[in-house]
């Protein structure tokens, strides 16, 4: 180190000798350390609760099977605008009746439905030995007596109605039962006037407290005049009345409301299946089902290896309420069907009472959807570790085998008629599937083995 004048005197210039050799890249200037972020406290969850309707009513099974039973007793659509056309043509005044509500309810509860006093018809239904009846509100019914005798409608204020009033609103419920009775639905008891309730406790000595009743409001209107119009129907009269569970009336009721609401069945979509063959077998063998394998058919009714016409059943579901039948032929190299039948579900066979589908000892079983997990599939079983489910390895099960199936909804199954033909999508010579209950289990060919005929598994699901 040196140190020279400069150029001022007095004043001095430092110079200092460095190893350019140990000169290393520059260093990044170091922001100055900051203290840590502190953590996000803990947002404190809501407690869960679950939602509660409140001021709900509360309907017990027993009440809502009531009210399933009233629906196929209600008579057919346009029954009561006929009734309406009656009465006015009667009353000649405008006459209205609509349903409002139907609520089931203990007898006990007889008088907070029933006013008193009031004009009380006592119904017979039928031959049956239990009593239906049918309140007409006092103002409602002394306007209907003024009109019928020349009257405005006035009502003479809510005095209880005098014998001859009585018998005019006698009148006028036979006049309105002529026009009710044809259109309900067939089977349904015909329901006749059987004499007019004085009071309340008449009533209740005639229906007895025993049992649920389930009570219909009507609004009526009568010209001017607005009033309720009251069916009180015992839970033994609506058992007693009700028909079969598979009887035609029944079906015809259901057809009807699906009819009604067929734009709401439109979103609901499943698989129409085509089946032309069956075939029985345990649980243990179709889990054991391997490729290759040729499962043997019970029954054939149509070859679609050839490409041969045939029949087949068309089933929606499960299938157990029945089935179309339809005939199977090839038309520009595809399968079509043509519907030739409705048949309905039979008790006890939930394949629809055709013949082939299994032993009559084994009609009592409903087929369970077949599951195994795909780890099993194959497996040994272990001898040393046997449970309650070997029981089910010899559960007969009826293996479908199914031409093809096709997309539908719920709707175009309701428009579904006898001679309409369907696109099946599926070719001559095309595999065949396999299902249980309407779960494909395998897909296959059909063959011929020692004169039987069968399907060898090509493919397993």
């Amino acid at each position: 180190m040196s140190l020279e004048p400069d150029d001022e005197p007095g004043v001095f210039e430092r110079t200092m000798l460095v190893d350019t050799r140990k000169l290393g890249p520059p260093k990044p200037a170091q922001a100055p350390k900051q203290a840590p972020a502190p953590a996000p406290a803990p947002v404190a969850a809501s407690p869960w609760r679950p939602f509660t309707f409140t001021n709900l009513e509360k309907v017990s099974r027993t009440q809502g099977q009531l009210a399933e039973r009233l629906r196929w007793l209600t008579p057919n659509a346009g029954t009561l605008e006929t009734v309406c056309a009656r009465l006015k043509a009667l009353f000649d005044v405008d006459v209205r009746l609509s349903v409002e509500s139907a609520q089931a309810r203990p007898m006990t509860e007889l008088r907070r439905f029933l006013g008193d006093p009031s004009f009380l018809a006592v119904l017979a239904p039928g031959a049956l030995k239990g009593r239906v009846i049918l309140e007409i509100e006092l103002s409602l019914a002394h306007s209907a007596v003024d009109l019928l005798l020349g009257g405005a409608g006035e009502t003479v204020g809510l005095r209880p109605l005098t014998d001859i009033e009585e018998g005019v609103m006698g009148y006028v419920v036979l006049e309105a039962l002529k026009e009710l009775v044809p259109g309900l639905q067939p089977g349904v008891p015909r329901p006749r006037l059987d004499g007019v309730a004085r009071g309340v406790d008449e009533v209740s000595a005639r229906l007895g407290e025993d049992g649920p009743m389930l009570a219909v409001h009507l609004n009526a209107v009568l010209g001017s005049h607005r009033g309720i119009v009251r069916l009180v129907v015992p839970s033994a009269v609506l058992e007693a009345a009700e028909p079969a569970v598979e009887s035609a009336q029944r079906r015809d009721h259901r057809r009807q409301d699906m009819k009604a609401n067929g734009r709401r069945l439109s979103a609901l979509r499943d698989w129409l299946r085509a089946e032309i063959g069956v075939a029985e077998l345990s649980a243990r063998d179709l889990a054991s089902l391997r490729i290759k394998d040729v499962l043997l058919l019970d029954l054939l009714s149509a070859r679609p290896d050839r490409g041969e016409p045939g029949t087949a059943q068309l089933r929606l579901g499960l299938g157990r309420t029945g089935h179309f039948a339809a005939d199977v032929f090839v038309e520009n190299g595809r399968y079509r069907a043509r519907i030739t039948d409705v048949i309905p579900g039979e008790p006890g066979n939930p394949q629809g009472g055709e013949p082939g589908g299994g032993s009559e000892e084994n009609e009592d079983f409903t087929n369970p959807e077949l599951g195994v997990p795909p780890e099993l599939e194959g497996a040994a079983l272990d001898d040393n570790n046997r449970d309650g489910s070997d029981l089910l390895s010899d559960l007969p099960l009826q293996v479908a085998v199914e031409l093809a199936r096709v997309p539908i909804t719920a709707e175009q199954v309701v428009g579904l008629r006898t001679g309409q033909v369907l696109d099946l999508r599926r070719g001559a010579g095309e595999p065949v599937d396999l299902s249980v209950n309407g779960k494909v289990v395998a897909r296959g060919e059909l063959v011929e083995l020692e004169g039987q005929l069968g399907v060898r598994i090509i493919q397993l699901s």
